[in-house]
């Protein structure tokens, strides 16, 4: 699945405050993180790792024996250089410790008339026989309103800035 947002700055602001510490300690926050998120700026790339905890509370008891402690580390990396057609890309992935599942996806930030378009792609694959399909199905079901809700929170916090 593919989640696209607008926002009214320019692909480079919107990476800039993608990466901003003051962002992520407040998203963070409001989105169930553990400790302070952290950036590590190379040359041409940004990469942004946070941890989160799952709400333990809202897993089914079914899956909860798959979760661990709920703790995720989230990995985002992105390219600060645009591509040849002028979009900047990244990828992100959520390491599940020893949860059988691979969630990742890929972003990218293009250039609109009035700013800029934001995606991010969803992949999950949960390798659990005969159920692995319908706890994909509840994975995505949260991850879509998780994207949804901190692409909500990115576009009120900007509009603060």
């Amino acid at each position: 699945m593919t989640h696209t947002y607008d926002y009214s700055v320019s692909p480079s602001a919107l990476l800039d405050a993608l990466a901003n510490l003051d962002y992520l300690a407040a998203r963070s926050k409001r989105f169930g993180g553990v400790g302070a998120p952290t950036t590590e700026h190379a040359d041409d790339s940004v990469a942004i790792t946070a941890v989160r905890q799952l709400p333990m509370d809202k897993i089914p008891v079914a899956i909860k024996g798959l979760v661990g402690d709920g703790q995720i580390t989230q990995v985002d990396t992105w390219s600060s250089l645009p591509d040849a057609a002028g979009t900047l890309l990244g990828t992100w992935r959520a390491d599940l410790g020893t949860a059988p599942a691979n969630i990742s996806g890929d972003y990218s930030i293009e250039a609109t008339s009035d700013g800029s378009s934001y995606s991010c792609t969803v992949n999950v694959k949960v390798k659990v026989p005969f159920v692995g399909g319908k706890i994909e199905q509840q994975v995505r079901s949260y991850l879509d309103d998780l994207i949804t809700k901190e692409q909500d929170f990115l576009d009120d916090w900007l509009g603060k800035r």
